[in-house]
């Protein structure tokens, strides 16, 4: 460890270490102590608010329950038990329906409910249709007849406007008779309750039954859907990021919860502990600096050689330090810097010979990035190499694949660095772009180089120097994959010429011959091309055997094979191919492909037909020559018949 973090970190553990014992102690206990409290305050206004819900409906139930057993229902006419539950209907408030049923959930006598009321309705609610079909299916029918008193399930239905109001259905059995007195209950003096309990700022209470189903809740929508909230922190005694407490209604099994963020309830206390312990750290960041100024004039010199020392390590090899003074640390410094000297020297060296061994240009250029890593880091880089009609991609390096290779950004950066031969940075720093001088200080090549982490220029002339001593063996190799390429190519259209066409022809026909695999061969020639000539010019000759090469090779395969045989004649060879597959489909194809629509020229469309000739591979075919001697015969044939025809 350094001098000066040493005794920068000393002096802040003298600093600051009673202060983070005091704190440590203090501040748990008070958060436990203010928790502990707040908790039993909730446990108060849990049960207080369950108190309340609970004797809403019990209220209501014993109001019933002594109606059922002294209006002596069973002994009244139809119409007098009509009038006797509209008397209770208007004299129960919250109250919406008050209906009588036989032991098989049919009405006695209909159901009262605030239509029957008319004006007199202050204290009730209108009943949907929907209403009166949920609140007959909750009639707790079955538990009345048993027990005398029941509550039904909780539902929950919209007001007329609109507004979701919880409801339950009470029912009480009439003496001397199986019947049961069913009253639709109103909840929204509960649900009013529970929405305007404040617990803090955001804290709030909820309501729910006996299985965790939604009764009350600020959220309408939980209402509506009697949402399940068993996962609830407070429900499952989980920790969390909520205080509260949850009580039970003793006789209803409903439990409410008081709840408040955490962040809310202790929030105090935490900006406490926050502000304390930017305090601590803004005296342990003092003691640190103080300790820093204190060595950081003897310690600083050691420093930068040893920073210096560790690039080398890591492979780079373009450091230098300050040799100032004629001190130890002055001489170490100039001995420093000359050893680094001779190690770029060597170095250098080095690339060059490995990059002279070989004059394939992809291994030239993968040991040349290879030892450019060293040097410089990046992300993605792309190698550019010079052809004739501009600058292609030769290698990339950490583009996905299918990615655009084209980077727009740096256009205008590549031109600069072609037309002036330098280094240039991109605006934000993160794309870097080396020519790669040839011989005459032409740009043979580009490297484009991108980083998140921008360039600056001693890192941009750094790389340019390391790869300049390279750029001839770079040359040398695109050089040489030129003069490879031009010897197989077909300097006009572009495809293979007669002597390529052959060599892998040759190889092609002898792998057929070996395994019995059909192969066939196309001479097309294009009719009356002299007459072109004549009449528009070699140009547009030219312009036409480039038209006409486009659209034969837009006719064919990945494995077939087409070349330029001399003048105007082309040749295919297709492997894999019978001479009905050849002679039916293909060949014509490829006659109609060039003689349909005319061939656009700089002095205007030019309509040609083409003559194609087919022969395949049979038993007696001994040589590849033999196969092309047959289809030139053949296209004569087809030229004999009239032209523009196969045959």
């Amino acid at each position: 460890m350094r001098l000066a973090v040493k005794l920068s970190l000393l002096l802040a553990c003298a600093v600051t270490v009673p202060l983070v014992l005091v704190l440590s102690v203090l501040l748990p206990r008070g958060s436990a102590a203010l928790q502990s409290q707040l908790q039993q305050l909730f446990a108060q206004d849990a049960r207080a608010l369950a108190l309340e819900c609970q004797k809403t409906v019990l209220d209501d139930l014993e109001a019933l329950s002594l109606a059922a057993r002294t209006l002596r229902l069973p002994e009244l006419d139809d119409e007098t038990r009509q009038q006797a539950l509209l008397l209770l209907y208007k004299e129960t408030r919250g109250a919406d329906v008050m209906g009588l049923f036989d032991e098989k959930g049919a009405a006695v006598v209909p159901a009262v409910h605030f239509a029957n009321l008319g004006t007199e309705a202050a204290e009730h609610e209108a009943v949907s249709e929907p209403g009166m079909v949920a609140y007959s299916h909750h009639v707790p029918l079955d538990a009345a007849l048993e027990t005398g008193l029941a509550i039904g399930p909780v539902y929950a239905l919209p007001d007329e406007s609109g507004t979701v109001v919880p409801r339950v259905v009470l029912a009480a059995r009439v003496p001397d008779r199986r019947w049961v007195l069913a009253m639709e209950l109103s909840l929204r003096p509960v649900l009013r309750s529970v929405r305007d309990f404040k617990a803090g700022e955001s804290g709030q209470a909820f309501l729910v039954d006996a299985r965790n189903r939604v009764i009350a809740h600020h959220d309408a929508v939980l209402v509506r859907d009697r949402t399940d909230l068993s996962s609830h922190p407070l429900l499952t005694s989980a920790p969390g990021d909520l205080l509260g407490a949850a009580a039970t209604a003793p006789l209803l099994g409903w439990k409410v919860v008081v709840q408040q963020p955490a962040a809310e309830a202790l929030g105090a206390l935490r900006g406490a502990m926050r502000t304390a312990s930017l305090w601590v750290l803004v005296a342990l960041v003092l003691a640190v600096a103080t300790g820093l100024l204190a060595v950081r004039v003897v310690t600083r010199p050691v420093q930068t050689l040893h920073a210096a020392a560790r690039a080398v390590a890591e492979g780079t090899l373009d450091v230098s330090v300050p040799a100032a003074g004629k001190d130890e640390l002055g001489e170490l410094s100039r001995t420093f810097n000359a050893m680094t000297s001779g190690l770029r020297e060597r170095d250098e060296l080095k690339l060059v010979l490995a990059l002279s061994q070989t004059l394939d240009l992809q291994e030239v250029l993968h040991r040349l990035m290879d030892s450019l890593l060293r040097v410089t880091t990046f992300d993605r880089a792309v190698v550019m190499v010079a052809r004739q009609d501009g600058f292609e991609i030769a290698l990339s390096r950490g583009y996905v694949e299918g990615e655009d290779m084209h980077r727009p950004r740096v256009d205008a950066d590549a031109d600069r660095a072609i037309q002036e031969r330098v280094p240039v940075l991109s605006e934000s720093g993160r794309t870097l772009v080396l020519p790669l001088l040839s011989r005459e200080q032409q740009a043979a090549g580009l490297v484009c180089l991108e980083r998140h982490v921008p360039y600056d220029e001693t890192a941009a002339r750094t790389a340019f120097a390391f790869i300049q001593p390279a750029a001839v063996a770079v040359d040398n190799a695109r050089l040489f994959s030129e003069v490879k390429r031009l010897a197989t190519t077909d300097g006009l259209t572009g495809i293979s010429n007669r002597r390529h066409f052959m060599l892998l022809g040759q190889r092609v026909f002898e792998t057929a011959r070996r395994y019995g695999q059909p192969l066939s061969v196309l001479i097309l020639d294009v009719d009356r091309f002299k007459q072109v000539n004549d009449r528009y010019g070699h140009a547009v000759g030219d312009q036409v055997l480039r038209g006409v090469a486009d659209r034969i090779a837009s006719c064919l395969r990945g494995a077939d094979l087409l070349a330029r045989f001399g003048g105007e004649e082309f040749a295919v060879l297709l492997p894999m191919t019978q001479i009905l597959s050849a002679q039916g489909l293909l060949a014509d194809r490829i006659r109609r492909a060039v003689s349909e629509e005319a061939i656009v020229t700089d002095t205007g469309p030019v309509a040609v037909t083409v003559s194609v000739g087919v022969s395949t591979l049979t038993p007696q075919t001994i040589s590849l020559e033999q196969l092309l001697t047959q289809a030139d015969a053949r296209m004569y044939e087809a030229k004999g018949a009239g032209r523009d025809r196969v045959a």
